[in-house]
């Protein structure tokens, strides 16, 4: 993966970090889908510092994949501010882990 991603892989546990915005979702989308067919189930947003509507796209975007492929993709730490755009935008009950 490359340096300039937002992602770290440790397991099955993929952290998502740093600035997740209009700028980065694209590329973290797509290093998401190359990571998340060995056998990722978790997605850590604990380490997020800065995001916008965007990054709640991007979580939605994961989630559904997931969905997909017949999987469950559990989302983490998703801390205040995403918390409050999930609710925001009525989608925080489909970003809970089931």
């Amino acid at each position: 993966m490359p340096a300039s991603t937002n992602l770290i892989r440790t397991n099955y546990i993929l952290q998502l970090y740093g600035k997740v915005n209009l700028q980065t979702v694209s590329q973290l989308y797509e290093d998401f889908k190359d990571e998340f067919g060995s056998g990722i189930t978790c997605l850590d947003c604990q380490a997020v510092v800065e995001a916008d509507s965007s990054a709640i796209s991007l979580l939605l975007a994961c989630k559904n994949l997931a969905k997909s492929q017949g999987r469950e993709l559990h989302i983490e730490g998703m801390g205040d501010q995403l918390d409050s755009l999930a609710r925001l935008y009525g989608v925080d009950s489909l970003l809970k882990a089931e």
